[in-house]
């Protein structure tokens, strides 16, 4: 338990009922514990609604900006290029991509790592599972997948995560982590914040139309930060079918989800505490959750636009 002389950051640009603002601090918890393995977060309720408070790391917000930035600038991006495929001239990051393809990344993931560095390992079961592919051989992947397997130029999630990663700058995990966001970031992003939700038919200008923009943009900072959230999120199989942890799925209706605490709480705690089983039940059971030291619980619809997108609805506290 964090006692009340323990220097803590409050890291007032998360909001728990935001997914992108949830998972992006668990992430930063992710990435912190890679290398501190004190690091800790409870949640904290303040004027602004529930905020992430990280102790175990000073108290210094530009030595965290600093840490983090350097942490994942040096990380390998080589996990996102796992499926990445040569056609002719043409190269293609479709994700999903062929299950042999998943298979292989997995048993090579495996023999790598240790103790000490399982994050390649965690990411591949965040991608999804191969057992079972499509008639076409494809994997069945992660609920997070939000975008097209492959837009105009064959490009999937992992090249937007991959390129995320290559245009974030210190200064944007400022303005993610310390302030309200802004969303003017420009760029890739994974349809995590509710915020994105932009129907074309509401919206005030084409957006089919080169160089048109409507609309705010996006947190690079909180889209790579959440990246690295997905694993603690694995998939798993139920059956023939794949199960993304975190989602509740029930007759056509799929909901992202998640817990906010007020224990202190280190990496593998929250891991446990993103799969408990009384997440799923209808009600829930508010008092064996408050003897855990879940305060709330939000839930956030997926919704789909169309075929090719997907999007979370605005989160509320599930009943």
């Amino acid at each position: 338990m964090t006692t009340s002389s323990e220097p803590a950051l409050l890291l007032n640009g998360l909001d728990g009922s935001n997914p992108l603002g949830f998972l992006a601090a668990i992430g930063v918890l992710q990435v912190v514990s890679d290398s501190n393995r004190t690091a800790r977060i409870r949640w904290a309720f303040t004027h602004d609604g529930w905020r992430p408070l990280l102790t175990g790391c000073g108290n210094s917000e530009d030595e965290l900006c600093f840490a983090l930035h350097s942490s994942l600038s040096e990380a390998s991006t080589a996990v996102f290029d796992v499926g990445r495929t040569q056609h002719g001239a043409r190269e293609s990051s479709k994700f999903p991509f062929a299950a042999d393809l998943l298979a292989g990344a997995f048993k090579a993931a495996f023999v790598r790592a240790d103790a000490e560095d399982r994050r390649e390992a965690d990411l591949l079961a965040a991608f999804g599972m191969e057992p079972h592919p499509d008639k076409h051989g494809v994997f069945q992947c992660t609920r997070f997948k939000m975008v097209r397997s492959g837009d105009a130029n064959s490009q999937g999630m992992l090249f937007y995560a991959k390129a995320l990663r290559d245009g974030l700058d210190r200064r944007m995990l400022e303005r993610t982590l310390f302030a309200v966001w802004d969303h003017g970031d420009v760029g890739y992003s994974l349809r995590w914040d509710p915020i994105e939700d932009r129907r074309y038919a509401l919206r005030w200008r084409d957006p089919s139309k080169p160089g048109v923009t409507d609309g705010s943009g996006t947190m690079i900072a909180a889209n790579c930060l959440a990246v690295e959230a997905l694993r603690c999120l694995p998939v798993m199989p139920s059956g023939v079918h794949a199960r993304t942890t975190g989602f509740h799925e029930l007759h056509r209706l799929t909901t992202f989800v998640w817990p906010i605490w007020t224990a202190t709480l280190a990496l593998e705690t929250i891991r446990s505490l993103l799969s408990l089983p009384d997440l799923d039940r209808k009600p829930l059971d508010r008092s064996a959750l408050a003897a855990r030291g879940i305060e709330e619980v939000y839930g956030a619809d997926l919704v789909r636009p169309n075929q090719y997108y997907s999007n979370f609805a605005p989160a509320l506290p599930v009943a």
